[in-house]
Protein backbone atom coordinates (compact mmCIF):
# COMPACT_ATOMS: atom_id res chain seq x y z
CA UNK A 1 0.00 0.00 0.00
CA UNK A 2 1.34 3.09 -1.12
CA UNK A 3 1.94 5.73 1.63
CA UNK A 4 0.01 8.83 2.65
CA UNK A 5 2.00 12.23 1.18
CA UNK A 6 0.37 15.57 2.05
CA UNK A 7 0.58 17.91 -0.94
CA UNK A 8 0.57 21.54 -1.76
CA UNK A 9 -2.06 22.36 -4.46
CA UNK A 10 0.74 24.78 -6.07
CA UNK A 11 2.58 21.55 -6.82
CA UNK A 12 -0.18 19.92 -8.27
CA UNK A 13 -1.27 22.88 -10.40
CA UNK A 14 0.42 21.85 -14.22
CA UNK A 15 1.23 18.44 -13.46
CA UNK A 16 0.04 16.57 -16.31
CA UNK A 17 -2.65 14.45 -16.35
CA UNK A 18 -2.21 10.82 -17.83
CA UNK A 19 -4.38 7.91 -17.72
CA UNK A 20 -3.51 4.60 -16.55
CA UNK A 21 -6.14 2.30 -18.87
CA UNK A 22 -4.54 3.79 -22.50
CA UNK A 23 -1.69 5.21 -21.02
CA UNK A 24 -2.03 8.31 -22.57
CA UNK A 25 -1.72 11.88 -21.26
CA UNK A 26 -4.72 13.91 -21.42
CA UNK A 27 -4.51 17.26 -20.50
CA UNK A 28 -2.76 19.09 -17.31
CA UNK A 29 -3.75 20.28 -13.97
CA UNK A 30 -5.28 23.89 -14.51
CA UNK A 31 -6.63 24.02 -10.56
CA UNK A 32 -8.11 21.99 -8.05
CA UNK A 33 -12.36 22.37 -7.06
CA UNK A 34 -12.59 22.17 -3.20
CA UNK A 35 -16.44 21.31 -1.66
CA UNK A 36 -18.06 23.95 -0.22
CA UNK A 37 -17.34 23.25 3.37
CA UNK A 38 -13.47 24.07 2.33
CA UNK A 39 -12.03 21.02 3.98
CA UNK A 40 -12.38 18.30 0.75
CA UNK A 41 -10.66 18.13 -2.78
CA UNK A 42 -13.57 16.65 -4.64
CA UNK A 43 -11.88 17.47 -8.39
CA UNK A 44 -9.55 18.42 -10.69
CA UNK A 45 -10.32 21.19 -13.52
CA UNK A 46 -8.17 19.48 -16.90
CA UNK A 47 -6.77 22.04 -19.25
CA UNK A 48 -6.86 19.28 -22.43
CA UNK A 49 -5.15 22.22 -24.80
CA UNK A 50 -8.08 22.09 -27.77
CA UNK A 51 -8.00 25.90 -27.88
CA UNK A 52 -7.67 25.86 -23.83
CA UNK A 53 -11.00 23.77 -23.57
CA UNK A 54 -11.21 22.64 -20.00
CA UNK A 55 -13.29 19.81 -18.36
CA UNK A 56 -13.21 18.19 -15.19
CA UNK A 57 -12.10 14.96 -13.15
CA UNK A 58 -13.98 13.71 -10.01
CA UNK A 59 -11.60 12.77 -6.50
CA UNK A 60 -13.29 9.25 -7.97
CA UNK A 61 -11.16 8.96 -11.09
CA UNK A 62 -8.22 9.35 -9.04
CA UNK A 63 -5.38 6.42 -9.45
CA UNK A 64 -2.59 8.42 -7.77
CA UNK A 65 -0.98 11.61 -7.18
CA UNK A 66 2.19 11.86 -7.98
CA UNK A 67 5.49 13.61 -8.33
CA UNK A 68 5.10 14.06 -11.99
CA UNK A 69 1.60 13.32 -13.06
CA UNK A 70 -2.01 12.88 -11.67
CA UNK A 71 -3.11 9.39 -12.93
CA UNK A 72 -6.92 8.61 -13.58
CA UNK A 73 -8.61 5.40 -13.91
CA UNK A 74 -9.90 6.23 -17.40
CA UNK A 75 -10.16 8.87 -20.10
CA UNK A 76 -13.61 8.86 -19.97
CA UNK A 77 -13.10 10.10 -15.94
CA UNK A 78 -12.50 13.54 -17.77
CA UNK A 79 -15.71 14.99 -18.51
CA UNK A 80 -17.87 18.50 -19.08
CA UNK A 81 -18.55 20.13 -15.66
CA UNK A 82 -21.77 20.24 -17.06
CA UNK A 83 -21.54 16.43 -15.50
CA UNK A 84 -20.68 16.68 -12.30
CA UNK A 85 -22.89 18.53 -10.37
CA UNK A 86 -21.11 19.05 -7.08
CA UNK A 87 -17.95 20.34 -8.96
CA UNK A 88 -19.97 22.61 -11.26
CA UNK A 89 -21.58 23.92 -8.81
CA UNK A 90 -18.66 24.80 -6.96
CA UNK A 91 -17.05 26.25 -10.54
CA UNK A 92 -19.89 28.47 -11.10
CA UNK A 93 -19.65 29.99 -7.23
CA UNK A 94 -16.13 31.61 -9.03
CA UNK A 95 -14.01 30.99 -5.61
CA UNK A 96 -10.60 30.65 -5.69
CA UNK A 97 -9.25 30.13 -2.59
CA UNK A 98 -5.94 30.78 -3.08
CA UNK A 99 -5.67 34.76 -2.70
CA UNK A 100 -8.66 34.90 -0.20
CA UNK A 101 -7.80 36.84 2.78
CA UNK A 102 -8.55 34.79 5.84
CA UNK A 103 -10.32 36.92 8.81
CA UNK A 104 -12.18 35.66 12.36
CA UNK A 105 -15.81 36.22 12.27
CA UNK A 106 -14.90 38.69 14.98
CA UNK A 107 -13.16 40.91 12.82
CA UNK A 108 -9.59 40.25 13.24
CA UNK A 109 -7.33 39.49 9.80
CA UNK A 110 -5.35 36.72 10.15
CA UNK A 111 -3.30 37.20 6.22
CA UNK A 112 -3.92 35.34 2.87
CA UNK A 113 -4.04 31.71 1.90
CA UNK A 114 -1.39 31.45 0.04
CA UNK A 115 -1.75 27.74 -0.71
CA UNK A 116 -3.16 24.76 0.99
CA UNK A 117 -2.92 20.84 1.59
CA UNK A 118 -4.41 17.98 1.23
CA UNK A 119 -4.11 14.00 1.82
CA UNK A 120 -2.94 12.60 -1.84
CA UNK A 121 -5.05 9.31 -0.64
CA UNK A 122 -8.35 11.26 0.67
CA UNK A 123 -8.60 14.64 -0.82
CA UNK A 124 -8.99 15.94 2.80
CA UNK A 125 -7.75 19.48 3.38
CA UNK A 126 -4.68 19.60 6.10
CA UNK A 127 -4.47 23.15 6.54
CA UNK A 128 -3.92 26.38 4.95
CA UNK A 129 -0.67 28.37 4.45
CA UNK A 130 -0.43 32.14 4.98
CA UNK A 131 1.28 34.92 4.04
CA UNK A 132 1.18 38.19 5.97
CA UNK A 133 -1.08 38.44 9.16
CA UNK A 134 0.33 36.95 12.52
CA UNK A 135 3.72 36.16 12.00
CA UNK A 136 4.22 38.85 9.25
CA UNK A 137 5.58 36.28 6.67
CA UNK A 138 4.45 32.70 6.35
CA UNK A 139 2.39 30.70 9.18
CA UNK A 140 -0.28 27.46 8.77
CA UNK A 141 -3.61 26.95 10.04
CA UNK A 142 -4.77 23.13 10.50
CA UNK A 143 -8.35 23.10 8.86
CA UNK A 144 -10.10 24.77 11.05
CA UNK A 145 -13.64 23.78 12.82
CA UNK A 146 -15.57 26.06 10.28
CA UNK A 147 -14.41 27.71 7.17
CA UNK A 148 -16.83 30.16 5.34
CA UNK A 149 -15.48 30.50 1.52
CA UNK A 150 -16.66 33.52 0.03
CA UNK A 151 -15.10 35.69 -3.49
CA UNK A 152 -12.75 38.24 -1.31
CA UNK A 153 -12.66 36.79 2.35
CA UNK A 154 -12.63 33.55 4.01
CA UNK A 155 -14.12 33.10 7.58
CA UNK A 156 -12.65 31.28 10.39
CA UNK A 157 -13.85 31.33 13.86
CA UNK A 158 -11.76 33.26 16.68
CA UNK A 159 -10.60 29.99 18.14
CA UNK A 160 -8.73 28.75 14.79
CA UNK A 161 -6.44 32.54 15.82
CA UNK A 162 -5.04 29.76 18.56
CA UNK A 163 -4.15 26.96 15.95
CA UNK A 164 -1.84 28.92 13.44
CA UNK A 165 1.98 28.18 13.90
CA UNK A 166 4.92 29.41 12.43
CA UNK A 167 5.66 27.49 8.65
Amino acid sequence: MRRREVVKVSEVIGRKVTVRESGEEVGKVKDVVVDSTGKQVIGFVVSTGLVSSSKVAPWAALQAIGPDAVVLNAASSVVKADEVADIKAMLDKKIEIRGLQLQTTDGKELGKIDDYRFDDRTGVIEGFELAGGLFSRRSFLPVPASIELGKDLAFVGPEAEETITKA
